[in-house]
């Protein structure tokens, strides 16, 4: 089997780490993002170095803000923007994808497959490349600075599926020896509901509203999250899993998936993230406009109040946080998120979705 090539799209600190990761795996990968002056910086340094849980230093072969030079001659290639951005990514990419190229959405959130594609469809393409989500960034990475990513931790599992379901068994085949942890799940309708960040990021940032406005630095999930917050993350994840029995599907609590990311110990769900070695020294956001809370609004608690709405399912909790998250940001986040029109799913039966995504 030939060596495959990479393009990440996107030059976070998770789209970072995977870039310089692949390039110490000895990869050929293109590095790509949007922002002129990151992307300066990054070639004018020309290496990225990776400490914690991986050590190294990875030299993308490309880096550069031309999307058709990142992906041209590649096979997979990695979206790890924020999943917001997807319809927008779809859309830059849609000129130049090729139908035995890769797509990868690292991670898809609430219905990230559903959206690219329905995108794609909008817009008259003519490629069908294989298409898949991840449930969550494989590696939990932050910036010490530009070109300098921290890997705080390694999901030991992560599941994946695509749209059709049957393409995962390809995806599982080509990328399985690179990524060992790839799981393959039945179809989109797992990876999408079983959006842990929905639930872990927005509510815990916004009741600590006061502290981040007053910029007062502090520990996001050792210190930020108390056992009440927790208790109201629970409550908002049974809403989730009532939307997963809705489909027949028995989804992973937000506990028992901590448990089997990380490796860790029976207890509650505060007792478990306080365990969590991963999760320390992750700060706090420092403002209200933070991905922890427009991106897994939009992409996740949205879609899984839309989809619950759609299915008559009530969702209170998941209601009540869009509304002040909306308040908050002074932004309609209903409006903007990933509804079920957007994901092409409205005035569709229970049995129609699931055949949809066979």
């Amino acid at each position: 089997m030939k060596k495959l090539k990479f393009a990440v799209i996107g030059a976070g600190s998770g789209g970072q780490g995977m870039a310089a990761k692949l390039a110490i795996d000895g990869y050929s990968v293109k590095l790509y993002d949007i922002d002129d002056e990151k992307i300066r910086k990054l070639k004018e340094i020309g290496e990225i170095k990776l400490s914690g849980k991986i050590v190294g230093i990875g030299r993308p072969d490309v880096i550069t803000t031309d999307i058709r030079e990142a992906v041209e001659g590649v096979d997979v290639i990695m979206v790890i923007t924020t999943t917001n951005a997807h319809a927008d990514v779809a859309v830059s990419l849609m000129p130049y994808l090729k139908d035995e190229q890769m797509v990868i959405l690292n991670p898809g959130h609430t219905g990230g497959v559903l959206e690219f594609k329905n995108v794609l469809k909008q817009n008259n393409s003519v490629s069908t490349p294989i298409i898949a989500e991840t449930q969550d960034l494989l590696y939990g990475c932050r910036t010490n600075s530009i070109g300098d990513i921290f890997v705080s931790g390694i999901k030991k599992v992560m599941g994946i599926a695509t749209l059709p379901a049957k393409d995962v068994n390809y995806v599982i085949e080509t990328l399985g020896s690179i990524f060992p942890q790839f799981k393959a799940l039945p179809n989109v309708l797992y990876t999408s509901l079983d959006n842990m960040a929905s639930i872990i990021h927005p509510i815990p940032t916004l009741l600590n509203i006061n502290k981040i406005d007053l910029m007062q630095s502090f520990e996001y999930y050792m210190e930020g999250i108390t056992p009440s917050i927790a208790n109201i993350m629970e409550q908002a994840d049974k809403e989730r899993l009532d939307i997963g029995r809705a489909f027949g599907i028995t989804l992973t609590s937000i506990s028992e998936w901590l448990k089997t990311s990380y490796g860790l110990k029976d207890g509650s769900l505060y007792e478990i993230l306080q365990s969590n070695e991963a999760y320390r020294g992750t700060k706090s956001p420092q403002s209200i406009n933070h991905r922890f809370l427009y991106e897994d609004t939009l992409s996740g608690m949205v879609p899984l109040a839309s989809l619950g709405a759609e299915l008559g399912i009530k969702t209170p909790t998941l209601n009540a946080f869009i509304c002040i998250a909306s308040i908050v940001s002074d932004r309609n986040y209903y409006k903007e998120g990933r509804t079920v029109e957007k994901l092409g799913l409205a005035g569709k039966t229970v049995e129609e979705i699931c055949e949809m995504v066979s």
